[in-house]
């Protein structure tokens, strides 16, 4: 099987393995059905394991393969029919307006956080935490780069997707965060990704503070829509 390695930009590692996956459905490379293992694939794409399992959740999400605890990942009989629905979705979310992506990631982040919200418990924020952690040791670099912060902030929103009990849910959510890759950067470099951080902070402690019997959800709700009017808002003034 001929090497592929990624490039820089908007072709993610994430979207480098879905490529693979979906060149080798459509010229039938996996004639019997069966993909590569996990480091067989990270090692022909280029990319380390972490992208191939987050590719793995999507396309199983949306139909494309079925991942068989202990045995294998199989692409689905359906495979060809979801993979078209996959494309069409791509091709829609790559000529949308900032003003479209905006209004579904709020969304999909609203729904998300709230659903973990309800189901939080301590060792999930404490994912969320490091997460953003990870995000601040980046953002307050003297010289920060821009696509190191871009990615980890990313990876903060999918935390929060991942944890939220729907697969579909993360899935949705991952795909849209990857559209908005380019405007997410560019945010960073309007004003420093520090205040990004900081937005993070906000949405972590409306996240573990809220009790759904006592606050309404709207006070969660302004937590993540500060977040991301202030995304729209520094693109906006760009």
């Amino acid at each position: 099987m001929q090497k592929m390695t990624t490039t820089s930009g908007d072709r993610t590692a994430v979207k480098a393995v879905m490529n693979f996956v979906e060149h080798g459905i459509q010229t039938g490379q996996f004639a019997d059905g069966k993909l590569p293992t996990e480091t067989d694939v990270a090692s022909t794409v280029g990319v380390s394991r972490t992208p191939v399992r987050e590719a793995m959740k999507i396309l199983d999400a949306v139909g494309v393969i079925e991942i068989r605890r202990g045995i294998g990942t199989f692409v689905k009989p359906q495979a060809a029919s979801a993979l078209n629905h996959l494309l069409m979705f791509q091709a829609v979310t790559r000529s949308a307006t900032t003003k479209q992506l905006f209004e579904t990631r709020m969304m999909v982040e609203n729904t998300a956080a709230e659903m973990v919200a309800r189901r939080k418990s301590p060792a999930d924020l404490a994912k969320i935490k490091k997460a953003n952690e990870k995000f601040r040791k980046i953002a307050e670099q003297s010289k920060p780069d821009f696509d190191a912060a871009t990615t980890a902030d990313i990876e903060f929103h999918k935390t929060i997707f991942g944890l939220c009990g729907n697969p579909l849910i993360a899935a949705l959510g991952a795909l849209v965060l990857e559209q908005c890759r380019p405007w997410i950067r560019e945010s960073h470099e309007v004003d420093g990704p520090a205040i990004t951080y900081t937005l993070h902070e906000r949405m972590i402690e409306e996240l573990a503070n809220w009790d759904v019997s006592a606050s309404p959800a709207s006070d969660l709700s302004q937590a993540v829509q500060g977040s991301l009017v202030s995304w729209k808002d520094r693109l906006d003034r760009n």
